[in-house]
């Protein structure tokens, strides 16, 4: 499987206090978490470790959790991360962690998501300019429209939305949950925002017993997978005396998710992975974000045989070490995610019913 490159860096470790003992303590910490010796090699791995060994202390110092999204890089990752995972999994995080400070290492919506559910702490967002297809697919006066068109019909955004869409909807749901939610929701119709093509999913998943109306955006990642990649991937295991199996995410085009074997959240689809990766003669195609592939061959138990090309999120890598060394040390006033106590209120009131009718 061809990766994205590693971010390349300037010698770091100007400035930074860390002796030669550290340094190499660290350097080969980062290679052994990272998994990857060919691409994240010892030089690399120790050009980069000042930056975490500082992040790391400060964030000890500072009473910060950081929190990453699985599609960020390995560095950040491995390096510096005290959480990973998918939207859901970090949302309970993020409710839940007991430190003062959150610092949400990925795209703007997933940091507002984070102050709607601790209010009362600092969030940090790195990278303000990080952004997301789909959540900049709606505004809030799309689900308006919707309402008025559809009134007394129950809303269901995806989490991939910003906190003023959230306020606006009756539900929140993430790759994980949204089929098991959508099912427990009042009534035979549904409104779905903002995701097309896992709306159309969730359509089919429906069909002959609920109506669903959906918004027209996606996430520009899935959306550029096609069936016939994985077609040509088949053959090419078939030469090889492999076994393919194909790990979609919800997101991608109907042909896509009927060509593959399993669909489900990045998470899901790791663990999956992973399960995969320990049998003999199976090779695994993950259409997904290039970061879960990441996380399955560092994670893997086994070497696992990867075929195929991940798709890089452009939002998603805006991100570096050195963003967050910066953001702990001295955030600007955009790194800092505020959000009207209005909106909060609203948009909580979406996210704790996802977490009840996940949890019933």
């Amino acid at each position: 499987m061809k990766l994205p490159p590693i971010p390349l860096r300037p010698k770091i470790n100007e400035g930074l206090d860390i002796n030669d003992e550290e340094l190499n303590a660290e350097a080969h910490r980062l290679m052994s978490r990272i998994g990857q010796k060919m691409r994240w090699s010892y030089d690399a791995c120790r050009n980069i470790a000042p930056l975490t060994f500082r992040i790391n202390q400060l964030k000890e110092q500072e009473d910060v959790i950081i929190i990453a999204h699985t599609y960020q890089t390995p560095d950040i990752v491995y390096g510096v991360a005290d959480a990973v995972g998918d939207s859901y999994t970090l949302s309970k995080i993020a409710r839940d962690a007991p430190q003062s400070t959150i610092l949400f290492s990925s795209v703007r919506f997933m940091a507002e998501t984070a102050k709607i559910l601790s209010p009362q702490k600092k969030v940090i967002h790195p990278s303000p300019e990080a952004g997301c297809s789909l959540s900049e697919g709606i505004a809030a006066s799309d689900v308006r429209a919707l309402k008025a068109s559809y009134p007394g019909v129950p809303v269901a955004c995806y989490i991939n939305t910003t906190a003023a869409v959230k306020a606006e909807c009756d539900v929140c749901v993430t790759s994980s949950n949204y089929l098991g939610i959508a099912e427990k929701l009042p009534g035979d119709e549904v409104i779905f925002v903002p995701d097309r093509l896992m709306g159309l999913h969730l359509k089919k998943h429906l069909e002959g017993r609920k109506t669903v109306y959906l918004h027209d955006a996606d996430c520009e990642v899935h959306a550029a997978f096609s069936s016939d990649s994985i077609h040509r991937q088949r053959r090419e295991a078939e030469k090889r005396g492999l076994q393919l199996k194909v790990l979609a995410h919800p997101e991608c085009d109907s042909e896509v998710l009927e060509a593959s074997d399993f669909v489900g959240s990045s998470e899901r689809i790791l663990t999956e992975a992973k399960k995969l990766g320990v049998q003999d003669g199976v090779a695994v195609m993950m259409i997904t974000e290039c970061g879960t592939a990441e996380r399955a061959i560092a994670e893997s138990e086994a070497p696992i045989e990867l075929m195929g090309s991940c798709s890089m999120c452009r939002h998603m890598k805006r991100t570096h070490l050195e963003d967050i060394l910066q953001a702990i040390e001295s955030p600007t006033s955009d790194q800092i995610v505020e959000i009207e106590d209005s909106i909060i209120q609203r948009a909580r009131v979406s996210l704790d019913q996802m977490f009840a009718l996940s949890d019933a």
